[in-house]
């Protein structure tokens, strides 16, 4: 009967026990609950980590507990970015760093496992910094590793002086403290790289506007110089004595300057559209005439290339309301790009046409082609063709990307056509009558 008696004694025993391991474990599992909620929440990070060092503190009985991270600049220092005791934060030690050496967090951080002592007072492995132990106070500590996303130590979480009659962390509160540790780590990891990136993001953002400040800036100061050598330019026009050969040349110093003048717009006006600053000065007039007189005037550029320019319009102009100015810039720019695209001797042909409500232009050239993959790039600004795994650049890039965005900002169309050996045709189109602004 004793020995009946002393069997179901051990096994109530053994049911107690069982029952004890049962409450640890749902204790557990609602404490890492109530810091998933914490972590997954939009708190500032720094609020998150102190919520859950109070959660870990209180769930393994322990006086405190802290959380230190590796120095990623310095590499082999530590700092306390939290700490709290088990009736408050601790700011004191928030801050405090540590070269990475013989303490108990460097182990940690060292063999990327965790640590139990029972007493750090007496434990040979550790210089105890702690100062005098309080009566009755324990000296257990544990600390487990905080592992980032590609197996490295970023931290370490501790706690220290365990509560209760037994004064010493358990191996349940390893795995609770690897547990909080498992998710802790990956918020610190993703806010970190999320600093970073927006802090690179910050600089890029900067640096962007710092360009086009720049830019602006040089486009400005190129506007007056250049204004100048326009108007010198045109005063040597009016001179009665100039032989045929010097007026070419004076013709193509002209255009040549005009070019230029139509780079730096392009700069200017991109930086308007993109921004939705462009206003269009719209009036109305003939598009043949003004076609015809542009063509005329780069006709002395073409023929350094011996090339032909022809134009064809439609029977009775016709009349359409943009701003002239910028379709002028327009076709300057097709044309140029025509004429530095062609092989010698050969022909560029303009051309103007009415499309129900819309007037259609196209300019034709008989060069070298686009390449098919490329086609839908020339429109971007400073895109670059690559041949034979060389990128190539020819041009700036900008005219075309100007004509797109003009283009669509008098509500038109823009596309080109092209066939490689075959030459290249761009076209684009203009309501007659638009009230787009």
């Amino acid at each position: 009967m004793s020995e009946e008696n002393g069997n179901l004694k051990l096994k109530i025993e053994e049911l107690e026990e069982y029952i004890r391991e049962l409450n640890r474990r749902l204790k557990s599992a609602e404490a890492a609950g109530e810091s998933t909620k914490i972590l997954s929440s939009d708190l500032p990070l720094n609020t998150k980590i102190q919520k859950s060092i109070f959660i870990i503190v209180e769930h393994v009985n322990a006086e405190k507990g802290s959380l230190m991270l590796v120095d990623t600049q310095k590499g082999d220092e530590l700092v306390v970015v939290e700490a709290a005791t088990k009736d408050g934060l601790n700011p004191n030690l928030v801050g405090k760093r540590q070269k990475i050496g013989d303490s108990v967090a460097s182990w940690v951080v060292q063999n990327k496992r965790p640590i139990l002592i029972e007493d750090i007072t007496k434990d040979p492995r550790f210089k105890y910094r702690g100062g005098a132990v309080k009566p009755g106070s324990s000296n257990s500590l544990l600390s487990v590793p905080l592992i980032g996303d590609q197996g490295q130590v970023i931290g370490v979480l501790n706690v220290s002086e365990k509560r209760g009659m037994s004064g010493v962390f358990t191996e349940s509160d390893i795995g609770s403290l690897i547990l909080f540790a498992d998710k802790i780590a990956p918020v610190i990891v993703y806010s970190e790289l999320h600093e970073e990136l927006k802090k690179k993001n910050d600089e890029l953002i900067q640096l962007q506007r710092m360009k086009e400040d720049l830019t602006s800036m040089i486009v400005h100061d190129l506007k007056g110089p250049l204004g100048e050598i326009m108007s010198n330019l045109d005063i040597l026009t009016y001179n009665q004595n100039l032989s045929t050969e010097d007026k070419e040349v004076l013709e193509t110093g002209i255009q040549g300057c005009e070019n230029l003048l139509g780079m730096v717009m392009n700069l200017l006006d991109i930086s308007k559209m993109e921004e939705g600053r462009m206003k269009l000065n719209r009036d109305q007039f003939q598009i043949g005439e003004l076609i015809q007189n542009k063509i005329e005037r780069m006709k002395v550029v073409a023929l350094q290339k011996e090339l032909k320019m022809t134009v064809s319009l439609p029977d009775g102009d016709i009349p359409i309301t943009a701003d002239k100015e910028i379709i002028e810039r327009i076709i300057a720019n097709l044309v140029n790009n025509a004429i530095a695209y062609s092989f010698q001797g050969r022909e560029i042909k303009t051309k103007a046409e009415r499309d129900n409500d819309f007037v259609k232009i196209s300019v034709r050239d008989e060069g070298k082609g686009i390449p098919k993959d490329f086609q839908d790039k020339v429109f971007e600004k400073f895109s670059q063709k690559t041949e034979d795994g060389v990128r190539r650049r020819s041009s700036t890039g900008l005219g075309l990307t100007f004509c797109k965005m003009a283009v669509e900002t008098h509500g038109g169309k823009i596309w080109v056509e092209s066939e490689e050996g075959k030459g290249s045709t761009f076209f684009f189109t203009l309501p007659i009558n638009s009230t787009k602004t």
